[in-house]
């Protein structure tokens, strides 16, 4: 049944591929049907509004090919978007984004993302003469409205667009009768609490913390690789994201839930086992006996290579004693002023009759030597070929040749365990062999100075027997290996205590047999609730702000009673990270502790999170574009215009800096002089909103 168990919580990672997306046909019906994109800063969805579900969603990124980094034309350079990216880790580090976090900056890489929009919807018309529906970040600054505004007319001359909030559009789907309430908006990467009063966001009272799906992400990441440093380069973004929506929850009570994993039999049944990809090593089948006669044979063929090479050198060193014995004997018939006397030494490569003598002799000795190998090399062979050793271990270990069984399995355990702790004593000392400060290393250390503290004229260390004394007592029993033998005697004591004595070899491997498989597994114990806690606990990650629920009790707090009933009455969840499973439930238990006794609330989630705002745009495409931003607007107000509706965001005029006149212009004023922020102005609006969730913290 454990096995059982084990084998269920173990998952395989999916690893998807990103599948290019198809260039759909554009057809005269489509003529003046409204565009919506949902221009997220994690995916981009875009369909008509007389689709069922988007046409087109992709990541909101896109990188340059790995091939054309170096061209200079930019006609040359081919950019890879979004879909067409089929290994996003290839490219990581060269992604790029039109999103600053949630608001739109950099317009360069959004005209990219548009290019591909219109390319894929099939839309092969100079200009884009359809509505636009584009959502936008809450409070957007009017600067990016207007740069995208300017994109969008002036580039692909669209005739009208209308703004909205991705929240706003999803609470409005979902809430058809509901116009109060408090949404709860969990993007990539920021987190909204906003009141909502008869169906129009409250952006004064609106407060924002920086946390989102994208940290929780990151904070996976960076926590696997640090559980698990030897699967650093396998633990990746991508598999970090996979891991995120498929294995982790929200605990309703953080601490409590996570006292229970101190349990071991409760982290045996609920723990969850990532499985890695590896690459099996191929089983071998060679038994000992069949690996120990292919080391012989592979030690033959090298004894055999040896002895033809002693050979051939033999038969050299023969003709050079042959061709040097006829110079001597030719020059005892010369004398030594004759020029053949003086061209026989040249020929000998010698300067006198005593060197070639005594060349003469070494080189005989030296064909003495190699006879005397050879002979003995031979001889060998022979014993070893006539004499087979006999197999050593199987006797010492063959229970037929022992009556009592039970005393042979222990003789049999004795020696795993004196092989094991031989093995244990060599580890120990590589480790303090290792260390600087223990007695093993400073002898070492002294040893080695004493040699290197020795005068020498020549470098003839090993010459004697008392330097290699020196060396024996240098590496004794340090730094050494595991030898042939011993691990051969190792398997086939193993391979009989299998036999006859498994429980042995379970109780000291503590019952944990590893496979290779089990090398390659993450183990997701506490991060299964530890990463959803980072919405209720941003402090975990590193900032100095208060959570959603310490936020939700912020923004109440600024309403009398009466308006808190009606935002608790009706509190809304929507975002991709808001799917995480646990939300709801966690959101009403930290309710039901924040609010007076037996007052009412309720909590309620998107039906699709992640595609409730493409729905909602969808199914309120006629009334957005009746108030979207027109041409004939755009060239009268600017880009920056906006018409206030029940799914967007309020239009706050600029504050223009009017210089003082009694100040020259070089003069900086004074705290004292400068005007304070007018009511409904952009400056008062984003005072509101940043000062926020450290005051909900608080």
């Amino acid at each position: 049944m454990e096995d059982e168990e084990k084998t269920e919580n173990i998952f395989e990672l999916k690893d998807a591929r990103s599948v290019q997306d198809p260039i759909h046909e554009y057809g005269r019906t489509y003529k003046g049907v409204p565009l919506i994109i949902d221009n997220g800063s994690y995916n981009c969805r875009v369909g008509w509004a007389t689709d069922q579900e988007p046409r087109i969603v992709f990541r909101n990124c896109y990188a340059k090919h790995r091939k054309d980094r170096g061209k200079k034309l930019a006609a040359e350079i081919e950019v890879l978007v979004a879909n067409d990216i089929s290994n996003i880790e290839a490219v990581r580090f060269q992604l790029k984004s039109p999103h600053d976090e949630n608001i739109v900056t950099h317009y360069e890489a959004q005209e990219t993302m548009f290019d591909y929009t219109f390319a894929h919807l099939g839309i092969d018309t100079p200009q884009v003469d359809h509505p636009i529906i584009l959502t936008e970040a809450f409070c957007n600054p009017n600067y990016s409205r207007q740069l995208m505004s300017e994109l969008l007319f002036e580039c692909y001359g669209v005739p009208s667009i209308s703004y909205c909030v991705d929240g706003m559009l999803s609470y409005h789907r979902n809430n058809l009768n509901r116009p109060d309430g408090l949404l709860v908006n969990i993007g990539n990467y920021t987190t909204h609490v906003t009141p909502v009063l008869d169906g129009f966001p409250d952006a004064m009272n609106t407060r924002r913390i920086r946390m989102g799906g994208l940290h929780l992400t990151k904070f996976l990441w960076r926590w696997l690789q640090l559980r698990f440093p030897q699967h650093l380069n396998a633990v990746t973004l991508s598999r970090a994201e996979e891991i995120l929506h498929t294995h982790m929850y929200i605990a309703e009570d953080y601490m409590p839930e996570i006292a229970k994993w101190s349990d071991v039999n409760y982290f045996e049944k609920f723990v969850r086992r990532i499985q890695l990809p590896y690459v099996a090593a191929p089983i071998s089948t060679v038994s000992v006996e069949q690996q120990r006669e292919r080391r012989k044979e592979a030690a033959r063929r090298l004894v055999e290579l040896n002895a033809k090479k002693r050979e051939e050198k033999l038969i050299e060193d023969e003709a050079e004693l042959t061709r040097l014995v006829e110079l001597e004997e030719a020059m005892e018939e010369f004398t030594p002023d004759e020029p053949e006397y003086q061209h026989a030494l040249e020929e000998a490569e010698v300067s006198s009759p005593e060197e070639l003598t005594k060349k003469i002799s070494v080189l005989q000795q030296k064909i003495d030597k190699t006879r005397q190998k050879m002979l003995q090399a031979s001889n060998a062979a022979a014993v070893e070929e006539e004499e087979p050793k006999p197999k050593r271990v199987c006797e010492e270990i063959s229970p037929k040749k022992r009556a009592d069984l039970e005393q042979w399995v222990e003789e049999v355990k004795q020696q795993w365990r004196e092989i094991q702790a031989r093995r244990a004593a060599r580890r120990h000392k590589r480790q303090e062999m290792a260390k600087r400060r223990t007695a093993a290393s400073q002898e070492r250390m002294r040893i080695i100075s004493q040699l290197a503290r020795r005068e020498k004229k020549d470098d003839n260390f090993g010459m004697r027997d008392e330097d290699w004394d020196v060396y024996k007592a240098i590496n004794k029993e340090g730094g050494g290996s595991d030898s042939e033998e011993e691990n051969e005697k190792l398997q086939e004591l193993e391979s009989a205590l299998r036999q006859h004595s498994p429980e042995f070899l379970g109780e000291t491997t503590n019952n944990k047999p590893t496979s290779v498989a089990e090398n390659y597994q993450l183990l997701l114990s506490t991060e299964q609730i530890r990463i959803g806690e980072l919405l209720f606990q941003p402090y975990m990650y590193g900032l100095e702000q208060g959570g959603i629920t310490a936020t939700i009790q912020y923004v109440l707090g600024l309403f009398d009673a009466e308006t808190q009933n009606k935002l608790v009455k009706n509190v809304f969840l929507t975002g991709g990270p808001a799917s995480l499973p646990g939300l709801k439930p966690r959101i009403e238990r930290e309710l039901l502790a924040m609010r007076p006794f037996e007052s009412q609330f309720s909590v309620s989630l998107a039906k699709n999170p992640v595609l409730d705002p493409w729905y909602g745009a969808r199914d309120s495409a006629d009334e957005l574009v009746t108030m979207g931003l027109t041409r004939a607007d755009y060239q009268e107000h600017g880009g920056d215009r906006i018409k206030h509706h029940r799914r967007g965001n309020k239009y706050w005029a600029s504050l223009t800096p009017v210089a003082p006149e009694s100040a020259p212009s070089s003069t900086v004023p004074s705290k004292e002089t400068t005007p304070a922020p007018e009511p409904g102005t952009t400056v008062e609006l984003l005072q509101n909103v940043e000062g926020t969730a450290d005051s909900a913290s608080n």
